[in-house]
């Protein structure tokens, strides 16, 4: 086998200050690092509420085994930030990838998301004349595109990318709209780390939470397109709600908002908002839960859902983006409609009676693993690198 350099680039990066940000791409890069050699970029953000810089000694360091860089980034306080930092990180990482290439001389380009770092990478690619592989996660099509500017600059990086990888076949299609070339666009579908994520014992007694107990997990950001306040008002609705409790992992701006919600709906002693927690923690309440519930209107391939398959544990989440494409029979959870909170009640009722097959649900889980996720990759930069 061919040994390859690649080149991150990406927003999102785990880091001893936020160590679930991006968890998934670090996933990625330790798999694909164990036949190629792998160089993260991942910039820091200039912090303008507190008027400085992360720390100095984070610009070169190793996040666990990946080597990283992370080189200062500001952004103005007015103005399309997205379409900004897309500049931003451009401008930053020229001297510092032509500096990398005097040691490092990459093979190619991966970065993750279309913008803004997609935009970065493609411009790279032109320059240093490497193939760039550009994996789109949902909202750089989702979202982004609703910005003037941003929209142009996310469709240019698909159109000049080498490769279009897309983490499932809903985002898929929606790419094929955006981009009026014929160009070939891949599906790989993001994995789970199975020798962390597997069934444990006595999870509840770790956590010192009661046996007692029916449990719900919601685990992402605390963004109003995760559909929380939603999965509040089903809660409140549910059957047998004194011995059903709802814990809600994650940070995010509507966290006030949401635990207001909870005392206007009577909820808030059952209701348990703690934060974020380290990934490798995450198992431990996937374990505790009866089932994990995420009523997102909108999503790409979310890594939690295969995460609590590994985990054996039922999932009860909205027809939106790739989530069909994970739980494909009612062995694995229950599908609703997006924003549809009777459907969403019974869906969480009928889910909290039935007796699942814990251990068919892992057995399906292992199928996602990070392992597998990157032959498909290698397969991909191969192909990349042999055309240029």
């Amino acid at each position: 086998m061919i040994k390859m350099n690649v080149l991150v680039l990406t927003d999102m990066f785990p880091s001893k200050e936020e160590p679930t940000l991006g968890v998934f791409v670090y996933e990625l890069s330790k798999a694909i690092s164990c036949k190629n050699q792998v160089i993260v970029i991942h910039p820091q953000i200039w912090d303008t509420l507190r008027g400085k810089f992360c720390r100095k000694d984070n610009y070169y360091n190793h996040f666990n085994d990946i080597e990283v860089y992370r080189p200062r980034l500001f952004i103005p306080p007015k103005g399309d930030k997205l379409f900004l930092r897309a500049m931003a990180f451009f401008l930053i990482a020229l001297p510092l990838v032509r500096k990398l290439r005097k040691q490092f001389y990459f093979d190619l380009i991966h970065v993750h998301m279309a913008g803004p770092a997609g935009f970065a990478a493609v411009l790279l690619g032109m320059i240093f004349s490497k193939p760039v592989i550009v994996t789109a996660h949902g909202s750089d099509i989702h979202s982004f595109p609703k910005h003037f500017f941003l929209k142009r600059l996310v469709i240019f990086t698909l159109k000049k990318a080498t490769k279009v990888v897309a983490v499932s076949q809903s985002l898929k299609e929606s790419i094929s709209k955006m981009v009026s070339s014929q160009k070939e666009l891949f599906v790989i579908r993001n994995g789970v780390n199975y020798e962390i994520f597997s069934p444990m014992d006595k999870t509840r007694e770790m956590l010192n939470l009661p046996n007692d107990i029916k449990i719900i997990l919601f685990i992402g950001s605390l963004l109003p397109i995760k559909g929380v306040d939603l999965l509040l008002h089903a809660f409140a609705d549910i059957n047998k709600k004194d011995h059903i409790n709802l814990i809600i992992i994650g940070k995010g701006a509507s966290e006030q908002k949401l635990k207001d919600l909870t005392k206007e709906l009577h909820v808030e002693t059952q209701v348990s908002f703690i934060g974020t927690r380290k990934h490798d923690e995450i198992p431990l309440w996937l374990n505790a839960c009866d089932l994990l519930c995420l009523p997102s209107h909108n999503e790409g391939f979310p890594t939690v859902v295969v995460e609590a398959f590994a985990c054996g544990r039922p999932v009860v989440a909205t027809k939106v983006g790739g989530i069909p494409e994970a739980i494909t029979n009612d062995t694995l959870g229950i599908l609703v409609e997006p924003n549809n909170k009777e459907e969403l009640t019974a869906a969480l009722n009928k889910a909290l009676e039935k007796e699942w097959d814990y251990q068919a649900i892992s057995e399906y889980g292992k199928r996602f693993s990070w392992d597998t996720i990157a032959e498909e990759y290698f397969e991909l930069y191969k192909n990349a690198v042999s055309k240029i």
